[in-house]
């Protein structure tokens, strides 16, 4: 993948439009990014991402993307166009940002957009507008994510120096979102689940076979207290066993699983020779039983028919002492009965006559309202003075639509009066108006002529005031260059001293070590052994010891010695450093002193002040200008308007006046033709109501005739009747009238009476009853106690049948299921002990895991070894080639999981220790090794996609200038194939040894951006 164009306005930090040709900068191979801190160096990057993912990487959000220094109608946009798997695309977006509302005040949400396009032969072609579109496309092509992108293309050092210091499972984290192990990751997901679903399993059989195992123990448990046996009385033991011996001493619960089922035939056995005997004793208890019944039954009989016989003779004696009264009850009985068939005919003369006094009253009411609307009526002639009413409704109605047309054309004349006033008050004022305004208008004009070349000047003066900047900051850097060489003087003196000490005290060391090897080999000699010079076995001076210096303190010296050299080294090469950019600033400075440069920036900085302040004005003149010919515009609008409104008023005027003058002459002819009216008023309203009183009146006396007719009828039914029932007159019948509910209640006083003679005879006349009353009374008390004693007999027997009986049933219905459980729970006891041994090693917690490392650990691991080595292909060239990566799978202490450890191997001493020892320059070219390797083994997983483009963020600030050379030279090396790499450092040396540069200034109108190709730009710039 090739970035070729970025593209960035009102981004970040970044109020104007940045044009970067990466084509153009990366000829060279190598380019430079750098700036003062916080001006936007990283925000390039992040439009790089942003482009391609719609986001930005790390902590950084991408909400508040838009620049803050740009102009409120200023859209933000990221353009960038690449080659990537052979095919040249851009790709346009713009984030989801504020906007001022075209029409009020506040802000508006503009929703963000993308535009993909691909370039076939010379023109480019649209792909998608669609974020999902865009997002899909872009992963197939790129074959990475945010986070895979930024740490292979951008290269964080940041990221990885922590990355290097990381602990195991800090490490595993970043490596699984770099690398694919998603397969890995399934099968342990897949072990754990079927280590759950394998152990939910064998739970589950567990629980069916201690709950079938449960209901057959509840079943037994009956059977453990009943004795066995058979009596006449109560069921006893036989055959020598014991009452309440259990059927299964041991709860099969407690019986391991394996043995369930031979214990199950034992339990079967006994509960059959327990319900043979339990079915004797039951059959002999229901015989007993049976006959105890039937005497109970036989005196319970008997009993109750004597006592009916003696309810019937007493009830028949009372009833014998109520017979006058029930004589005079059924009397009475009959003539209400007579009575109540009248009841009918005198509800309808009740109901008739009310008629005839509502119709009565109805009457009056309506002739009352008639007399008091002034209408001159009377009953028989209301219908007549009706219709009279009625043949002038016509005329009314012309009346009322005369009327309200009257009122209405008052009303609109009033109303265009007032509107054709206020439109000529309208014209004056706007001609007052208009007249005002002319004279500013042209004041405004001619100062926006003076003004109007101030803008152009102001580019000049904004680059005069840069460049004296850049000339005082140079100055500032040779100022600081002295200050530090002149710091450095003692520090260089002290570091020769050093060296030559050390030397002084190798020297003697290895002269003392010279002189006492003689010592040294007498030590080794051993009585017997031949000695390793001479060849003799017996050995009888040997050398006396001494203070000699051994080969160790040698070494401790040389390693000593050699540790100075490097820090003389190191401080001779800052010294030489600093001289020469001492030396190039003050041949670019000459013979400028800071007082001079200081007087310049003033200068300028006043010229710019006073261009802005006239530019300011120009804008304010502008505005309130384009203000005020709007205004002018407004008013002339308005007076024109207003003008030709009062003249389409007096038209109006002149119409309606007309059209009231017609309605007027119809109105009078309308109140003429009414003047005769029998209503009695002039009002259209009093005509209405006097109209509809007399229809009310009208129909109220036809209602009274219909009435008295009525009642009439009802009085002549009424005495035919009471003749035909028997009475002598109506005032008879009603005194044999009784109300409903007392009718009804003396019906069933008689009827009752009747009832109860007939049942008593009834009684006393049934044989079984005379039979009775001519038998002694039974023993009752006996025979019961007989029958409850036989009961409790059979109750105790047939229980036991049924607890046996329920005991087999249970033991016969569960016994399949049982021996199958069994069988199951045994299978999945072995297949969980399976699985669980295969998931624990796999998740890193089994006795076997010894390194306690887990599935994907292991995969991430050897990932990790991969890219340690592919790591110390670029360490080898930076440092010297002192220090290797090294990945260390040893077992982590605490019981933490192991896998994904790094040491650092020291190839002066030979010795590895931990990555956090390392110092701050050292860390950087690891972390450096280490994130080109994670970018190369990520790009090999991806599918080998080659990466032309790389960027390195910050970190060269720790290297010394060895290892510097060491790093450009590993990054000059990626340049192979055509690679291009930004470098993203604010190193001042840096900008002296790369010639390709990107500058990003920071100011208070926001950030701006220049682009030096060619030769290096001063160090100080």
């Amino acid at each position: 993948m090739r970035l070729h164009r970025l593209e960035v306005e009102a981004f970040g930090p970044f109020a104007d439009r940045v044009d970067l040709d990466l084509d153009a900068l990366s000829s060279g191979g190598l380019f430079l990014v750098h700036g003062p801190t916080g001006a936007g160096k990283t925000s390039l990057l992040d439009a790089v991402c942003f482009a391609l993912y719609a986001d930005v990487p790390g902590a950084r959000s991408k909400r508040g993307l838009r620049s803050d220094h740009a102009a409120p109608t200023a859209v933000p946009t990221v353009r960038l166009e690449l080659t990537v798997g052979g095919r040249r695309l851009r790709i346009e977006r713009s984030p989801e940002f504020q906007r001022p509302k075209k029409r009020g005040e506040g802000s508006t949400r503009v929703q963000a957009r993308v535009v993909l396009e691909e370039r076939r032969g010379t023109t480019w072609t649209a792909l998608s507008t669609r974020n999902d579109e865009v997002a899909d496309l872009v992963k197939d092509v790129v074959g990475l994510g945010l986070a895979q992108f930024a740490r292979v293309v951008l290269l964080p050092q940041g990221d990885f120096a922590t990355f290097l210091r990381a602990t195991p499972e800090e490490r595993r984290e970043v490596l699984e979102r770099l690398f694919d192990i998603s397969v890995f990751s399934d099968v342990e997901a897949w072990l754990a689940q079927t280590r759950r679903t394998t152990g939910a399993a064998l739970d589950e059989a567990r629980r069916g076979l201690t709950t079938d195992l449960a209901r057959l123990e509840d079943a037994l448990s009956g059977v453990v207290d009943a004795p066995v046996g058979t009596g006449t009385d109560v069921p006893g033991a036989v055959d020598g066993a014991a009452p309440g011996e259990p059927v299964a001493p041991t709860p099969l619960s407690e019986v391991p699983v394996a043995a369930v089922p031979g214990r199950l035939v034992e339990v079967a056995e006994a509960l059959d020779a327990r319900l043979t005997v339990a079915l004797a004793d039951v059959d002999a208890a229901e015989g007993r039983e049976r006959l105890a019944h039937e005497a109970l039954v036989a005196a319970t009989r008997l009993t109750d028919l004597q006592q009916r016989g003696a309810r019937a003779r007493a009830r028949l004696a009372e009833l014998a002492d109520e017979a006058p009264d029930h004589g005079t009850r059924r009397s009475r009985l009959d003539a209400a009965t007579r009575a109540a068939s009248l009841a009918g005919h005198l509800g309808a003369v009740r109901r008739a006559e009310a008629d005839t006094a509502g119709a009565d009253a109805t009457v009056a009411g309506h002739l009352a309202r008639a007399t008091t609307l002034g209408v001159p009526v009377d009953v028989p002639g209301a219908a007549d003075t009706a219709a009279r009413v009625h043949a002038l409704d016509d005329v009314v109605h012309d009346l009322v639509t005369a009327t309200r047309a009257a009122t209405d054309l008052r009303e609109r004349i009033e109303a265009a009066v007032t509107r054709r006033d206020g439109a000529e008050a309208t014209v004056v004022s706007a001609d007052a108006a208009l007249a005002d305004a002319r004279p500013e208008l042209e004041a405004l004009e001619l100062e926006a002529v003076r003004l109007a070349g101030v803008a152009e000047r102001l580019p000049a003066l904004e680059l005069a005031l840069s460049a004296h900047h850049g000339r005082l900051r140079a100055v500032a850097a040779l100022e600081a260059d002295l200050e530090a060489l002149h710091m450095l003087q003692p520090r260089l003196q002290t570091a020769r001293d050093a060296v030559l000490g050390h030397q002084d005290v190798l020297i003697r060391m290895r002269q003392s070590r010279l002189d006492g090897l003689a010592a040294e080999l007498a030590r080794s000699l051993e009585e017997g052994a031949p000695c390793p010079v001479c060849g003799a076995l017996d050995h009888p001076r040997p050398a006396p010891a001494g203070d000699a210096a051994t080969a160790e303190d040698v070494a401790g010296a040389e390693v000593v010695l050699d540790a100075a050299r490097v820090e003389l080294a190191r401080v001779e090469t800052r010294t030489a450093a600093l001289e020469a950019s001492a030396a190039t600033r003050r041949e670019a400075l000459g013979d400028t002193t800071r007082a001079a440069v200081e007087s310049d920036v003033a200068a300028a900085a006043q010229a710019l002040a006073d261009a802005g302040a006239e530019q300011q004005r120009s804008v304010e003149v502008l505005a309130r200008l384009s203000e005020l010919r709007d205004r002018l515009a407004q008013l002339t609008t308005r007076r024109d308007g207003a003008a030709a409104t009062a003249a389409s008023l007096e038209e109006q005027l002149a119409e309606l006046t007309t059209e009231a003058a017609a309605t007027a002459q119809v109105l009078d002819a309308a109140v003429t033709a009414h003047a005769g009216c029998p209503c009695g008023s002039a009002d259209p309203a009093g005509h209405a109501t006097s109209a509809r009183t007399l229809d009310l009146l009208a129909d109220a006396v036809a209602q009274q005739d219909e009435a008295a007719a009525r009642y009439r009828a009802a009085v002549g039914d009424l005495e035919e009747a009471v003749g035909a029932a028997g009475f002598a007159d109506v005032g008879e019948a009603a005194g044999a009238t009784l109300p409903s509910a007392d009718l009804d209640r003396l019906r069933r006083t008689v009827a009752a009476h009747d009832d109860a003679l007939t049942a008593a005879a009834a009684v006393l006349e049934d044989p079984d009853v005379a039979e009775a009353l001519a038998t002694e009374p039974p023993d009752l008390a006996a025979a019961e106690e007989a029958a409850r004693v036989a009961r409790a007999t059979a109750v105790a027997s047939s229980t036991q049948r049924e607890v046996l009986t329920r005991a087999v049933r249970v033991l016969t219905g569960l016994r399949p299921s049982l021996e199958a459980s069994c069988a199951d729970v045994a299978a999945l006891e072995e297949r969980d002990a399976r699985v669980r041994d295969l998931a624990d090693v796999a998740g890193g917690v089994g006795p076997d895991n010894t390194l306690k490392m887990r599935l994907t650990s292991f995969v991430l691991a050897a990932r990790l070894e991969k890219v340690a080595a592919l790591a110390n292909e670029r360490l080898a060239v930076m440092g010297g080639g002192r220090y290797l990566l090294e990945h260390t799978d040893e077992r982590a202490s605490g019981g933490a999981r192991s896998g994904l450890g790094l040491r650092v191997l020291d190839q002066w001493t030979g010795r590895t220790r931990e990555t956090a020892s390392l110092s701050g320059g050292e860390s950087f070219m690891a972390s450096l090794a280490l994130a080109l390797g994670l970018a190369d083994a990520v790009r090999e997983e991806a599918g080998g996609h080659d990466l032309a483009t790389l960027f390195v963020d910050e970190g060269f600030g720790s290297l010394d200038d060895d290892s510097l050379e060491q790093v450009l030279t590993v990054l000059d090396g990626l340049r192979e194939g055509g690679r291009a790499v930004g470098v993203v450092s604010h190193v001042a040396d840096l900008r002296a040894r790369v010639p390709h540069q990107v500058v990003v200034h920071k100011g208070t109108d926001g950030s701006h951006v220049e682009v030096r190709v060619g030769a290096a730009a001063d160090p100080a710039a």
